[in-house]
């Protein structure tokens, strides 16, 4: 009731959205279970995918498909009037309706038991800490620990606290601080040099970061609260060496969820064609991924050179290779800094596309990093609050390289009390000093 409750007072107007998605996919989950008949087993799937995919195309993105139909059909030499419908995004839509998808999947390839408690059911779609920008939650994972009597654990809370306290440092700190920075550029970028717009996109980088990453840890502290321990979903991206060991720890619950439940199956289908197969199933996944942010060809252009990026360790062979950097040690290689300090400009520039809301608009900002002008200097943004935003940068990636391989960014636990407290209280007024306010999340809109 609390998560209803929750999600009411976010936006009441698509609570019986919610509630439906919640009656409609735990009825066909115990359907496909309790069905013998293959077919009709598939049938009721085919429904839920339906319902469940007809939501997201709908709400998301109707006009999208609306006005590209349009568009095409005046290319043939018709001038046909349209008006797009005023349609609004629901909260969270794109994560409940992937964990519905997957719970469905999972259900109907005997992988997990369905839910024969109403309610448990409802916790695992609805748990507010995640309902509105994940993590998206899997079945086989989340809705066992619903089931088992849980006990408030000193260890575990504190964890979770501590989890909480770096994510609102995360982002009241560090990700609203770049914005403050970034937002100004791509707002008015056309007036800027070339070395203003590689700042601004510098700073967007860490703010989408810092704000996405921010929100899972403190979704991922409150859980810990509940007794539940939900996926993580960032483990340290920018310490990777390839685009592979990229992906595999940014958007974690996402892009495992696209591997196994579209990469998987249409690589298996492609298989005769060997790389040339993988590398289609590969491109058509991101594609996917790029999509499922918003109804933009800024995002499918960005799935598409994510998938593109991938292309060389297919041929090199090296798309699975292990990606821990400096393992067991404090100081990385030159080999592997120059490799990160490559994914990361690869990344950061892949991300103006992301950020902007056209095609058109991406090509001028690129257009405008590569002219003579990149050589200009900066000079009214080499300031006191730039370089303490800088700084602030600095501390905030000291603190992930030191918890890299951890299970958090800030698992200090095995730290002495008094480095634990002092910790405590140096970021307490880190975000006193240094945070300012936000009204929202960047991953809300998606």
């Amino acid at each position: 009731m609390a998560s209803i409750f929750f999600y009411a007072w976010a936006d009441w107007r698509f609570l019986f959205l919610l509630i439906a998605s919640i009656l409609i996919n735990y009825y066909l989950g115990l359907k496909i279970h309790n069905t013998l008949k293959e077919s009709k087993q598939k049938m009721l799937l085919n429904l839920g995918l339906v319902f469940n995919i007809g939501l997201l195309v709908y709400f998301k993105y109707f006009n999208f498909f609306y006005e590209g139909f349009y568009k095409i059909v005046n290319v043939f030499g018709t001038d046909l009037d349209y008006n797009t419908l005023s349609i609004l995004l629901p909260l969270g839509i794109s994560f409940f309706t992937f964990q519905t998808l997957g719970y469905l999947l999972d259900v109907y390839n005997e992988e997990v038991e369905p839910s024969n408690d109403l309610l448990d059911f409802s916790v695992f779609i609805a748990f507010f800490p995640k309902i509105l920008s994940g993590p998206i939650e899997r079945a086989g994972s989340l809705i066992p620990q619903i089931k088992k009597k849980r006990e408030l654990s000193y260890a575990t809370s504190v964890d979770g606290l501590r989890q909480i306290l770096w994510g609102l440092f995360t982002k009241v700190v560090v990700a609203e601080n770049c914005a403050a920075i970034a937002n100004p550029i791509f707002n008015n970028y056309e007036d800027k040099p070339g070395s203003v717009l590689v700042i601004g996109a510098f700073f967007y980088a860490i703010q989408i970061y810092a704000d996405f990453s921010g929100y899972s840890n403190m979704a991922i502290g409150i859980s810990k609260l509940f007794g539940l321990q939900l996926t993580r979903n960032f483990a340290t991206p920018f310490f990777s060496t390839n685009i592979s060991g990229f992906w595999k720890k940014w958007h974690i619950s996402l892009t495992t969820w696209m591997m196994d439940y579209v990469f998987t199956p249409l690589s298996f289908t492609l298989r005769r064609l060997q790389k040339k197969g993988l590398v289609i199933s590969i491109i058509a996944t991101f594609i996917l991924v790029g999509f499922w942010h918003g109804a933009n060809w800024t995002f499918i252009v960005f799935g598409l050179l994510h998938g593109i990026y991938f292309v060389p360790l297919v041929y090199s062979g090296s798309m699975n290779a292990s990606d821990i950097m400096a393992k067991g040690k404090w100081f990385p290689s030159f080999k592997e800094i120059y490799k990160m300090i490559g994914l990361f400009v690869l990344v950061m520039m892949t991300d103006v596309i992301f950020r902007v809301d056209s095609v058109a608009v991406a090509l001028d900002y690129y257009k405008g990093i590569f002219s003579s002008s990149i050589m200009k200097y900066p000079a009214s943004y080499v300031t006191a609050n730039t370089l303490m935003i800088v700084a602030l940068i600095g501390f905030f990636m000291l603190i992930e390289w030191a918890n890299r391989e951890k299970k958090h960014d800030f698992e200090i636990s095995n730290y002495n009390v008094y480095l634990r407290w002092s910790s405590y209280i140096f970021i307490f007024l880190l975000i006193l000093f240094f945070g300012r306010s936000s009204d929202t999340f960047i991953y809300f809109q998606f």
